[in-house]
């Protein structure tokens, strides 16, 4: 399959930047980014390099993971799209990025345009709905015409580190400032690693890369506010768990995982976590539902949230199965 995948390519976008990742992963340099995304290669921070620390987020995660890219082939692209070369035209971010737009509505039909919109507003491009297949991270109501998204962790992130639970909860906490100290991704990663739960929450939308961080170093979320997310919005995430664990937490305090019962429960409900994590929330997970919601909408018009493509599952039904 060879993809062309849109964006600016100039500053991170997680959104974007992680379902280019899986893609790549997936299919190698049949995935073709236009404008190149420098900062998710590897080979440019090397030594004389650019310096990973000055990205958003400090680089942390997602960034310069991918391996050189000399076998992609950006050379004439508009000729390309005339002769309809590529089998999917991607959009990384609709919102931001729109180059070659106008040749891509012309030569290919919607179902072979997807439009990703990562934003954290729940503001849509509206005129582009029927216009493509368009997937919409932050979804405020089930709209006809939106597919979900979500953020999504590179699976080799997974448990790089690995320490003693030493911890009730971790020392990072968005709600402070003042503890936001880590500079090294894996002193970052250990504090989470060392500790039972960590504190997270909404920021200018509900999903969050912090999120998948926790997850990724055996730590459970203790997310005050997730009952009032949107079903819609974060759909792979196992919210059902987090919210018996906030229960657990606000109704017998954190002290009671100092129990052997306490750990018992926690050790339970962090296997349940991790599993539909790993199934759910990593790049390469992200970038086969894209590709399998494609294909399952053929050359149908774009369709209501509500209805799943052929061979997945529906939020509850992820949770249930996992």
């Amino acid at each position: 399959m060879r993809i062309l995948y849109i964006s600016g390519g100039q500053t991170p976008d997680y959104m974007c930047d992680m379902l280019f990742h899986g893609l790549r992963s997936l299919l190698g340099a049949s995935v073709v980014d236009v404008n190149r995304i420098w900062f998710m290669y590897a080979h440019e921070f090397a030594a004389g390099g650019h310096d990973k620390s000055r990205l958003y987020g400090r680089g942390f995660t997602i960034y310069g993971l991918l391996g050189e890219d000399s076998a992609v082939d950006r050379t004439d692209i508009p000729q390309k799209l005339r002769t309809k070369y590529f089998d999917l035209v991607i959009y990384g971010s609709v919102h931001r990025c729109r180059l070659f737009l106008e040749e891509v509505l012309a030569f290919y039909p919607p179902y072979r345009v997807l439009l990703i919109d990562g934003e954290d507003e729940p503001d849509l491009v509206s005129p582009l709905l029927d216009r493509g297949i368009y997937f919409k991270r932050e979804i405020a109501f089930a709209q006809r015409g939106l597919r979900p998204i979500a953020f999504a962790i590179p699976e080799n992130r997974i448990g790089t580190v690995s320490r003693q639970k030493t911890k009730l909860l971790a020392f990072i906490d968005p709600r402070d400032p003042r503890t936001y100290i880590y500079h090294d991704e894996r002193d970052y990663y250990g504090d989470y690693a060392e500790s039972l739960f960590a504190v997270t929450k909404k920021k200018a939308g509900w999903d969050c890369l912090r999120h998948y961080e926790i997850l990724a170093n055996g730590c459970i979320p203790y997310f005050p506010d997730l009952d009032h997310c949107p079903p819609a919005t974060m759909v792979f995430f196992p919210k059902y768990e987090l919210c018996l664990a906030k229960r657990l937490i606000e109704s017998r305090g954190l002290a009671f995982f100092d129990t052997h019962e306490g750990r018992t429960i926690w050790q339970g409900l962090e296997r349940r976590v991790d599993a539909i994590f790993r199934r759910h929330c990593t790049t390469l997970a992200l970038a086969q539902y894209v590709l399998e919601t494609a294909a399952w909408l053929g050359d149908q018009p774009p369709c209501s949230i509500l209805r799943q493509p052929a061979g997945s599952l529906s939020a509850a039904e992820s949770i249930s199965r996992a």
